[in-house]
Parts: structure tokens; C-alpha cells; sequence
């Protein structure tokens, strides 16, 4: 972490990446819409691009979407070597993918709209709940009506036919009809035990 780059702006930088999962991608001056995952093992990105693309000099992530007041710009450096696991994922988020080829994303930097710069090494961060993810996705598909129920209370959102798809310390991600519904947990958790605890807890507050 440098200097000037405080411990809330990386917090800011991190809820960002994981509010989202499109974008458009500025390659070589060029935007494109994108969609994204964050891989829960390595804390990078997974995406669908072309093979132009992989040849690109200069890649930047920006989210939500280009415009001049956007809160994050992501440079990244894009690659083919990239896990099936990955893959499976970003499939179970989006159902579909845009563009024909897998990539996988190193972060390099995040700039966000404060003029705060931050390193892959404090942006990219592996998921710790990684392992438990199925059980814990499981559990939440378990009942779909209490699903629903817990993103309209958490979110204010009222969705249809909700499938969690993905959690980690921070919250949870449900897929819907209008795409991908960011859900935060009321505070973060340190480990599966802990997520089960909370689920079961928003459970029953709208049993």
C-alpha cells in the first residue's frame, strides 16, 4: 500500500469490483461491453474476449461503464491460461458469454475517481471461502421464495427467480432476470461457519 492510498480506498476499490460484473473494456483506445467475474481462487478477473484483443497493448476495465465521472479504471493484462473451474463460473453468472475466447485478467493497477492508485497486490485477494462455495451456494438456493426475500430486504431490489451464484466475506451475488444482483452481508464474515451462521440468521428474519 503506498503513501497515499488509504486503507478505505482499497476497501472502496474492492466493493466496487465486486458491485459490478460488467463493464466496458478500453482496449488499445477502442470500448467494448464486458462482463466479468472475479475468480474466487486467485482474486483476478475472468472475462470473454477476442483473440484481437489478446494481442492489445494497453487494456483498462472501466466500471460501470466508460463515462467521464466513472468511479474505477482497471489496467489489466489479459491471458488464455486460464483454470475450466473459472470458466464454469463466470457461465453460472452470465449463462452465456459475449466474445468467443476465455481470458484471465491480472489486475495491475485501480485508479479510482478520487486519483487514488492501487496495486494488484492489495486489489487482487482470493476468495477464503472458496472451498465452501457449492454448500454455501446450496444453502441459499435451498429456498428460492426466502432468497427473494432476503435480496428485497438487504437491497430494496424485487427480483424474479433468484439463484445465488456466488459469496464471499463480503456478500453474496444472485443471478435474476436482469442480470446480476450484488447483496451485502450487514458485515462482513471470517469464515464459512460464520456464513452459514448469517444466512441462516437473514433466513429466518424473513421466515
Amino acid at each position: 500500500m503506498t503513501h497515499e492510498t488509504s486503507q478505505h480506498e482499497i476497501e472502496r476499490a474492492g466493493a466496487l469490483l465486486r458491485g459490478h460484473t460488467a463493464g466496458t473494456l478500453i482496449v488499445d483506445a477502442m470500448p467494448f461491453d464486458i462482463k466479468y467475474i472475479i475468480d474466487p481462487r486467485l482474486g483476478s478477473l475472468v472475462l470473454a474476449v477476442t483473440i484481437d484483443m489478446l494481442a492489445s497493448d494497453d487494456v483498462v476495465l472501466v466500471v460501470p461503464e466508460d463515462r467521464f465521472d466513472a468511479p474505477m479504471r482497471a489496467g489489466l493484462e489479459l491471458s488464455i491460461e486460464i483454470k475450466e473451474e473459472a470458466c464454469d463460473r463466470f457461465m453460472a453468472y452470465h449463462l452465456d458469454r459475449p466474445y468467443p475466447v476465455w481470458a484471465h485478467g491480472r489486475i495491475n493497477f485501480v485508479k479510482l475517481d478520487s486519483g487514488a492508485v492501487i496495486d494488484q497486490s492489495e486489489i487482487e485477494r482470493p476468495n477464503p471461502l472458496v472451498d465452501a462455495l457449492p454448500g454455501l451456494c446450496k444453502r441459499l438456493n435451498a429456498d428460492r421464495r426466502a432468497l427473494g426475500d432476503v435480496c428485497t430486504l438487504l437491497t430494496h431490489a424485487s427480483i424474479d427467480d433468484p439463484v445465488a451464484v456466488g459469496v464471499d466475506p463480503f456478500g453474496f451475488d444472485v443471478r435474476c432476470r436482469f442480470g446480476v444482483l450484488r447483496v451485502e452481508f450487514p458485515s462482513p464474515v471470517h469464515d464459512a461457519r460464520q456464513a452459514e451462521e448469517v444466512i441462516a440468521a437473514l433466513y429466518g428474519g424473513v421466515s
